[in-house]
């Protein structure tokens, strides 16, 4: 008997010996023989269970695991063995109820956590996922792959503040694993710091030109930097590494946005019609419908996809928000709104976690009143006595207002013009008040100017006009419509004193149910609410003049309405300011080829319509609090 044992033993040592050097097909070999003449040792079968699935052969697994806990049902590796190979058959449910059963007799299993949210991330319960990784960490405080995954779901989660703290844990075990670099990319990306989400997503990429996670994100980067041809290079590569659905609705988004509409719909029609449903896809198939009249076809789908059991709550966002357009086209307001306001509840609640990161809270911090008092502590004198950069350049033309006051279509029609390149809505002022700020990103006051210097304005100069050159050299002016550049119409001053300034002004009521409408993220947490909303817009009248009463430069205004009724003679004064000759071109802004990357890419590509002007009136009712606060019910 003490023989017996002892040949076992040998024996079992050799075959787990070829399973650690990776002779897969060896090891099986001997585990059979072990397993056929041992029944009862259930540690080897389900050691060669794992081979099996090892070798791609989950039925194996999964009927000698099952075999195992007909004889021993509390045997918690045996369920954690069946539940993997239950997972790899494609039966998520059930290998679920494994992975917990596992956990329910040894709840310090370590792998079983991690694999219980590898699969709850998998079919999309984000917070589960986390849920499980944390107690893996918490079991195994170097878990690497549960670090590297559970700081992928927490992106995936917007919890930023808790992503940022594991992803630096996860870095000081393997800071050149690929896949973190990606979530470290996602990261940013999420922060919308691009050039950092670029970095982190390139690194990837040379370091294995064949990742695909690596080309998807570059491609998801470039698509939100407005640069489509480079998003489409990387979406392509990925796609023939990796033929994944989403990809096709990544690719599908762009072509919609170009007015590619025929082009899109023939790659996302036929997986639609297969019944995918797939985020993306559904996404890009509704903007579609909108263009081919089948708009119940996709009001249908979303609303399928958004059953109680979805939970992925950044795309459920989205969905509401798709469905809002959807209804309100259809003029069902009262749906409409119902949708777009679950839209803005679910962002609200994701933001929680990443606001105080943002650098670009814009005017979260700042109420009319605080600007109120600028008149008296910041007069024109304060200005007066400010450095300059004395840079001369009058390329900069910056087109700004209010997000969804008309700026898009602002810079289309100056865009179209031969002697004009629209560089969109571009970051680097923002930044660059925070540098000369001495980083104080959430003062936006006069008062972050105080201790500027000359040669700190005159780098700050340079360093945008070379942004301005990554867009175009030739170029007589270059537009940057980024809209909240209003709130540093005094550092441009003193950045570039010939720099053409365009206010566009739009109907209150109108630009904030626009802008309550759309998705803009994290950084603008305050569209998500009425009554903010309302604040922000009351402080950025007051912003403005305070600009026109301290500050000796030219600011032209563009009134929306007055655009749409005197298109001609609006852009006549247009060009006029901005030291350009007529070209019939800019009444044609709609031809235009060039790619859009705003809420308003569609209505740019069309000739000036009157259907958005008093939109707000559809939903009075429900703008209440809105109106009451801006003084205009």
């Amino acid at each position: 008997m003490a023989k017996s044992n002892i040949l076992i033993r040998s024996k079992l040592k050799k075959a787990q010996t070829l399973a650690n050097q990776g002779k897969l097909n060896e090891a099986k070999i001997a585990y059979t023989q072990l397993y056929t003449s041992n029944k009862s040792n259930h540690v080897i079968g389900l050691e060669l269970a794992v081979i099996h699935r090892k070798l791609g052969e989950f039925k194996q697994t999964a009927e000698i695991s099952k075999n195992i806990l007909h004889i021993e049902p509390q045997n918690a590796q045996a369920h954690h063995i069946y539940g993997s190979a239950l997972q790899c058959l494609g039966e998520m449910d059930n290998a679920i109820l494994e992975y917990k059963q596992a956990i329910n007799i040894e709840p310090k299993l370590t792998q079983t956590h991690y694999f219980l949210g590898n699969i709850y991330q998998i079919v999309g319960n984000s917070e589960l996922a986390a849920k499980s990784f944390y107690n893996a960490i918490q079991l195994q405080p170097n878990h690497f792959e549960a670090l590297n995954n559970l700081s992928a779901v927490l992106v995936d989660l917007r919890r930023s503040t808790e992503a940022k703290n594991i992803i630096e844990r996860a870095l000081k075990i393997k800071p050149n694993s690929n896949q973190l670099l990606c979530n470290v990319a996602g990261f940013y990306l999420l922060d919308n710091n691009l050039p950092k989400a670029l970095n982190y997503a390139t690194t990837a990429y040379k370091n294995d030109p064949l990742f695909t996670d690596a080309l998807e994100l570059i491609g998801k980067i470039s698509y939100q930097s407005s640069d489509y041809d480079k998003a489409l290079e990387y979406y392509n590569k990925a796609y023939e590494l990796n033929h994944s659905d989403d990809l096709i609705g990544y690719i599908a988004q762009i072509l919609e946005r170009r007015g590619e509409f025929d082009k899109a719909n023939e790659l996302i029609e036929p997986l639609i019609k297969s019944g995918n449903t797939n985020y993306p896809l559904l996404m890009t198939y509704s903007a579609l419908s909108r263009k081919f009249n089948n708009q119940q076809a996709a009001i249908e789908a979303i609303e399928n996809k958004i059953g109680a059991s979805y939970s992925d709550k950044p795309s459920l966002a989205n969905l509401h928000s798709e469905l809002g357009k959807q209804y309100d086209a259809l003029e069902n307001y009262d749906k409409a709104f119902y949708n777009y306001n679950m839209a803005n509840q679910i962002e609200r609640e994701l933001n929680k976690e990443i606001e105080y990161l943002n650098e670009e809270r814009l005017l979260n911090n700042t109420k009319k009143e605080d600007i109120d008092n600028w008149f008296e502590q910041y007069p024109a004198e304060f200005w007066n006595k400010l450095p300059s950069s004395n840079n001369k350049s009058d390329r900069p033309t910056f087109v700004i207002g209010m997000f969804r006051s008309g700026t898009t279509l602002c810079e289309q029609i100056l865009a179209s013009h031969p002697d004009v390149h629209g560089a969109g809505e571009l970051q680097d002022i923002s930044t660059l008040s925070y540098k000369i700020g001495g980083g104080k990103h959430h003062d936006q006051s006069p008062a972050s100017l105080t201790n500027a210097t000359e040669k700190q304005l005159a780098d700050a100069a340079e360093s945008y006009l070379a942004t301005l050159d990554t867009h175009s050299t030739e170029s007589k002016r270059v537009v940057d419509k980024m809209p909240s550049n209003f709130m540093h119409v005094g550092l441009i001053s003193r950045l570039f004193p010939n720099a053409h300034f365009v206010h566009m002004i739009r109907d209150p009521r109108d630009v904030c149910t626009s802008m309550f409408f759309q998705r803009f993220g994290a950084q603008m947490t305050y569209t998500t609410d009425l009554e903010e909303l309302a604040d922000y817009h009351l402080a950025y009248q007051r912003v403005m003049q305070y600009w026109k009463e301290v500050l000796d430069i030219k600011i032209h205004d563009v009134v929306y309405e007055d655009l749409l009724d005197n298109q001609e003679t609006m852009t006549r004064e247009l060009l006029e300011f901005c030291d350009l000759e007529w070209n019939e071109q800019c009444m044609s802004f709609y031809k235009s080829k060039r790619d859009v990357n705003t809420p308003s890419y569609d209505q740019v590509r069309k000739p000036l319509y009157k259907k958005s002007v008093a939109r707000w009136k559809h939903y009075e009712k429900q703008l209440t609090p809105l109106l009451d606060k801006l003084g205009l019910n």
